[in-house]
């Protein structure tokens, strides 16, 4: 016998998983092609690191903290430092690059992820 949230649990997990790499890659592309037109500077390459993950774990926080049932905050933070570790390992995995700048990376992450649950905890109830 499941409990009443427990399908919408498991459905907002799976939402969450598959988009934050599609949110990241989105992002990345609208940056290389600001990048490539020259609207910004390359010498700003980190800054839009920084601003594609830190608006990706907020939208997810946010979106997170707006789906679950109950512990929003603490369930979208949650989502927030997944979408961390998720980075860490794919810079691990894939570009063999691992704690460099690990730690101001990972507290846009978190900055932007606990703006986004507050945002979404902090939501009116009807």
């Amino acid at each position: 016998m499941s409990r009443r949230g427990e399908y919408k649990c498991k459905s907002v997990f799976v939402r969450i998983l598959i988009a934050m790499p599609l949110l990241t890659i989105l992002f990345a592309l609208l940056a290389a092609k600001l990048i490539l037109e020259g609207v910004i500077a390359e010498e700003r390459t980190m800054l839009c690191v920084y601003l594609i993950a830190g608006l990706t774990a907020f939208l997810l926080s946010l979106y997170c903290a707006f789906k679950m049932p109950q512990k929003k905050a603490l369930w979208a933070m949650a989502t927030a430092v997944t979408y961390g570790l998720v980075l860490l390992a794919g810079n691990m995995l894939f570009f063999g690059i691992g704690f460099q700048g690990i730690l101001s990376m990972l507290s846009v992450i978190l900055g932007g992820g606990a703006l986004g649950s507050l945002m979404g905890a902090m939501r009116k109830r009807r």
